[in-house]
């Protein structure tokens, strides 16, 4: 993909940072606009996503997620939820089996409780929440973080919560879920050997263990499963 080289004077490439805004997905739409302004082609293959902050962050899973939801004719984050379910392999659904959480129950639930509210939003918030934990990619799992960090009223943020998987310890899970899959991929790395399943689980049950204790477990740094 070629590469357009943007500067900014010093005083807003500091508050841009300290934002956490997406320059390359802010970029992107900008050029895109100004293409369509002046009677350009759109982009090639399918829907227009560079408008989503951090689109180009978002894992494969992630984006097919998100695709699946928008053929929705009035996309909500019910229909992020079916889509993250539907999807069926990915992290976001390892995190909720550690809590115990049934996907398909929750989903059923959330449907019961309402239609959802905004797509886009949740969409914003996964994204603050993969800043948040200094990941440098955005997963089903930051999806998942969105959807339980949506308002008070929200049909999946109330399902959710309905089984204790409220944000605070969803955020200890996905935490410990990336730190898990990163510690086998290195062990594959160097020996061969992947570390068991099991491991993963136990290590995020003793981090929630921690958190209702009161103690704050360490947030690592990771990169995309």
């Amino acid at each position: 993909m070629p590469k357009i080289n943007v500067y900014l004077p010093d005083d807003l490439a500091a508050a841009v940072k300290e934002a956490g805004i997406p320059v390359s997905s802010v970029c992107q739409q900008a050029l895109a606009e100004a293409v369509a302004a002046a009677g350009g082609a759109p982009p090639a293959g399918g829907a227009d996503m560079s408008g989503t902050p951090g689109w180009n962050r978002f894992t494969a899973r992630a984006r097919t997620v998100v695709r699946t939801a928008l053929e929705k004719d009035r996309p909500t984050t019910v229909d992020l939820l079916a889509a993250v379910v539907e999807e069926g392999g990915n992290l976001a659904l390892t995190v909720l089996a550690t809590l115990d959480v049934e996907p398909p129950d929750v989903l059923a639930e959330a449907r019961g409780l309402g239609e959802g509210t905004d797509l886009a939003a949740a969409l914003e918030r996964s994204t603050t929440e993969a800043l948040r934990l200094e990941h440098d990619y955005i997963g089903c799992e930051h999806l998942l973080l969105g959807l339980a960090a949506g308002p008070e009223d929200d049909a999946v943020r109330r399902a959710l919560g309905s089984t204790g998987a409220n944000l605070e310890r969803l955020r200890i899970a996905v935490a410990s879920a990336v730190a898990g899959v990163a510690f086998t991929r290195s062990q594959q790395a160097t020996s061969g050997l992947s570390a068991p399943v099991r491991t993963i689980l136990e290590d995020i049950r003793a981090r929630l263990s921690r958190l209702e204790r009161g103690t704050t477990p360490w947030a690592p740094r990771g990169t995309a499963p």
